[in-house]
């Protein structure tokens, strides 16, 4: 089997290594020439498993620019990311053109066309105008465990032209090397679940989070409410139950304001999810609360360790580091990422080649992500290294080392202290 990979933004990288890992053959398109030449040694994004999976298998990819070498394809998958502006709206400008593309390759062809890139509703009935072999399928990766998502899939959401409708072929072939519980129903309910699926996670981050911060205000330890939680069936052990800075990485987002969009002029009444998106906001500005509310000094150092917006990733999208940086211009930042990358012109931002080097004579510490490499970190040489005794760490990194940081003013969406 060959299958054509359309997009090689991260949505086809990972997808494409997941079904090169079964066997089959595969053919990575894209129309930028510079990406899919990188492409030929190693992926550009980060996932746990994805260079090695690259590496072995090598011989099984061909890279191209040349869409017409789908038609030598058994089917094809639309994997193009799409962007999202800054107020959380899709911009659905570069899929279109790869769309066009495509379709314009395969006239007069029968090949199968899956779009896996996540579409308003609509969006796929109005392609199959341009081309009739044509289903949309619903993905659910998660950046930082997306290749072991694509490869052990909860289940598979998939739309047809009409509700319950057939698969080609090609396309059970495929789904068969991804064994899962299968749901299939028409474009735009398929279309219509992935969003529902991000509101109620949106909704879910939400709650827990207001719920925390109450709970810390009266003094509860959120560790001891968890449990509890997690055995009552209507919530179940799987719910999200983490306080965190809010919404990131803009897919959440982007399906918030989409349903608000989607909604507007319907006898749909989308106040809720406005609350979501505004309970965001508040949530996303902890860290900066807490910071405003230390005696620091202009031109106090502040070691900031992370800026991706999660652990297993190099996204910055939405990330609430960036925007501690840009509130503050104040002060110093020596920051530290093991992965992600943040280009910046500003002269009171440094970046450093080590979580040791940021630290490093800082008056407070932010720890923004939870990779794990902080979770490791000795309280003894931290305190020894910084000058300060102040630390933000919302996830509770450094939690193993509550004895050591018995002198510190420490805060967490976790511990006890102010909000």
């Amino acid at each position: 089997m060959r299958v054509g990979f359309v997009g090689m933004s991260h949505l086809g990288q990972v997808y494409s290594a997941a079904t090169a890992a079964t066997g089959a053959d595969v053919l990575l398109m894209d129309d930028d020439a510079d990406l899919v030449d990188r492409l030929l040694t190693s992926p550009t994004v980060r996932e746990p498993g994805l260079d090695t999976v690259w590496r072995n298998t090598a011989s099984q990819r061909t890279c191209t620019t040349e869409f017409l070498e789908c038609r030598n394809c058994d089917l094809v998958l639309i994997t193009r990311d799409v962007p999202t502006t800054s107020s959380g709206e899709s911009d659905l400008t570069a899929i279109e053109r790869l769309v066009h593309r495509l379709f314009q390759a395969l006239a007069g062809s029968r090949i199968p066309v899956v779009v896996l890139s996540q579409v308003a509703p609509g969006t796929t009935r109005r392609w199959l105008d341009s081309y009739p072999e044509l289903t949309y399928q619903v993905e659910t990766l998660v950046f930082g465990n997306a290749l072991d998502r694509a490869t052990n899939p909860e289940r598979h959401i998939i739309g047809c032209e009409h509700s319950g409708g057939s698969l080609h072929p090609m396309h059970e072939a495929w789904l068969a090397a991804f064994p899962a519980e299968r749901f299939v129903m028409s474009f735009e309910s398929a279309e219509m679940t992935k969003i529902a699926i991000n509101i109620y996670l949106a909704a879910s981050v939400c709650t827990t989070n207001t719920i925390a911060a109450l709970a810390r205000s009266l003094g509860a330890q959120w560790d001891d409410i968890v449990p509890a939680l997690r055995s009552d069936r209507r919530i179940g052990e799987f719910a999200y139950l983490t306080p965190g800075l809010g919404l990131s990485g803009g897919n959440i987002e982007r399906d918030l304001a989409s349903f608000i969009r989607i909604s507007g002029g319907r006898d749909v009444n989308n106040d809720m999810i406005s609350a979501l998106l505004r309970s965001s906001g508040h949530h996303r500005k902890w860290v900066s609360r807490q910071l405003r509310d230390l005696p620091l000094s202009d031109g106090s150092t502040i070691a900031m360790l992370g800026l991706a917006y999660k652990p297993e990733t190099a996204s910055t999208k939405n990330s609430p580091s960036i925007a501690v940086l840009e509130e503050f211009p104040n002060y110093v930042f020596r920051v530290h990422d093991p992965s992600a990358n943040f280009e910046t012109t500003r002269s009171n931002i440094q970046r450093c080649d080590s979580w040791e080097d940021a630290v490093r004579g800082a008056d407070c510490l932010l720890l923004m992500t939870p990779w794990d490499t902080y979770r490791t970190i000795d309280g003894q040489q931290l305190l020894r290294l910084m000058r300060g005794r102040r630390i933000i760490d919302p996830h509770s990194v450094l939690a193993h080392e509550s004895r050591t940081l018995t002198d510190v003013d420490y805060r967490s969406l976790w511990r006890l202290g102010p909000q």
